[in-house]
């Protein structure tokens, strides 16, 4: 407990906010989809009469914070997230699509990657959409991106699991790249989230978040 309150207090600390300020939580890396849906909800909060703060932190500590109710929201997860985790609000609005691929050195090694138990798989930790895959391989998680691709670049490990914004906003900053194969697993539809406390705001933001949706073109 002690810890997590620091955790909170030097988080926020730098941020002044006000009764009508929500914490949203963001990806660390942010790609040009998150970027569009930080405006999204920006605007449409401040039709509610809220700012927001988007906070970046790793995807599991995210969650946990968004559990325990020192994050207000989530920018966006798997809009089956309240499937697993009840405690969850999912706004009813998909604002955005996640397409989970396999990415690997070595394009023979993503044939029936997931019956084969020689293989070894990493993803980012609390990842849900890459956590969701069974397969007979070693599964390894990671806190970072810089942490999941180093590890596939330098041969540490077979397959990356990966949503195709976070790769391609990843790779194209690296120079030298060898071939990465590439196969896609799924796809995902994604949803604001909000912490249990939030709950009077859910019916007012998904009427704001369907009239913008029905204006807006995802990235």
């Amino acid at each position: 407990m002690i810890i997590r309150s620091i955790l909170i207090f030097l988080l926020f600390s730098a941020h002044t906010l006000s009764a009508n300020t929500l914490v949203i939580g963001a990806p660390l890396n942010p790609t040009p989809m998150s970027l569009q849906l930080e405006q999204l909800l920006k605007t449409a909060y401040l039709q509610l009469g809220y700012r927001t703060e988007f906070i970046a932190l790793p995807s599991e500590r995210r969650l946990r914070l968004l559990q325990h109710g020192d994050l207000d929201a989530d920018l966006f997860r798997s809009c089956e997230l309240d499937e697993a985790h009840p405690e969850f609000i999912v706004v009813p609005v998909t604002i955005g699509a996640l397409h989970l691929r396999a990415y690997s050195l070595d394009p023979q090694k993503l044939t029936n990657w997931q019956q084969r138990p020689e293989l070894i798989i990493s993803h980012i930790r609390g990842f849900k959409m890459a956590e969701q895959q069974q397969f007979l391989g070693k599964r390894i998680t990671v806190s970072s991106d810089q942490q999941a691709f180093g590890l596939m670049l330098q041969g540490r490990v077979d397959i990356l699991l990966e949503d195709s914004h976070t790769a391609k906003k990843f790779l194209y900053q690296k120079k030298d790249l060898p071939t990465i194969a590439e196969q896609n697993v799924a796809d995902f539809a994604v949803c604001h989230v909000l912490s249990n406390k939030q709950q009077s705001l859910l019916n007012s933001l998904t009427l704001k978040l369907r009239l913008s949706m029905a204006k807006t073109v995802l990235l």
